[in-house]
């Protein structure tokens, strides 16, 4: 609703919504179909609902409160006036601009990302968690990492980019978790 918040009607803002959600909901499956990896969905809400967003304005501008907005009524929302889309053809290729425009500047950045190596983290650190290997913690306490695969990645670290100091609470879960394996003895 963000892009029409100030020419669409309380009713039209609440089919809006409920078409966002459908096309969250689709867009969220079509990810996992193509298996392409979004973990917090951040495709679907601000890609796909910002495009439905765009479109909404092209349909659902009423021409009173584009009046007041921006002192024109000229091209008003295709439901108000089917005659006249001029305003949803608008939007439309303003979404194939942005689309083009971030293409254009972004491709490059990924790429170099890439080939230096910082477009992904490795294998380990995703294992563990970025929680644990960036944050000294992690973020859900649903289960503890193996601390095995802890201590890989700490020494690895180590390895890679000069001493790295194990944080205290990592350590003494790790002493914990020694001290009762060898107990179990």
């Amino acid at each position: 609703i963000t892009a029409g918040c100030s020419v669409v009607t309380p009713w039209a803002a609440v089919i809006i919504g409920i078409v966002s959600g459908i096309v969250y909901y689709g867009f969220s499956k079509l990810l996992i179909l193509l298996k392409i990896d979004d973990a917090v969905d951040a495709i679907p809400v601000h890609f796909a609902n910002g495009m439905w967003g765009v479109l909404a304005v092209g349909l659902f501008a009423e021409p009173d409160r584009m009046e007041l907005a921006y002192s024109t009524s000229v091209h008003v929302g295709w439901f108000y006036n089917a005659s006249d889309a001029n305003l949803l053809l608008v939007n439309f290729c303003s979404i194939l601009w942005i689309i083009g425009w971030v293409s254009a500047t972004m491709t490059p950045f990924f790429v170099v990302l890439r080939l230096i190596g910082f477009f992904r983290v490795d294998p380990l650190e995703e294992e563990v968690g970025l929680d644990i290997s960036h944050h000294r913690g992690a973020a859900y306490d649903l289960s503890a990492p193996d601390q095995e695969v802890v201590q890989e990645l700490l020494e690895e670290r180590a390895s890679k980019h000069g001493k790295v100091e194990v944080p205290k609470e990592v350590a003494d879960e790790a002493g914990k978790k020694e001290e009762e394996g060898e107990d179990m003895a």
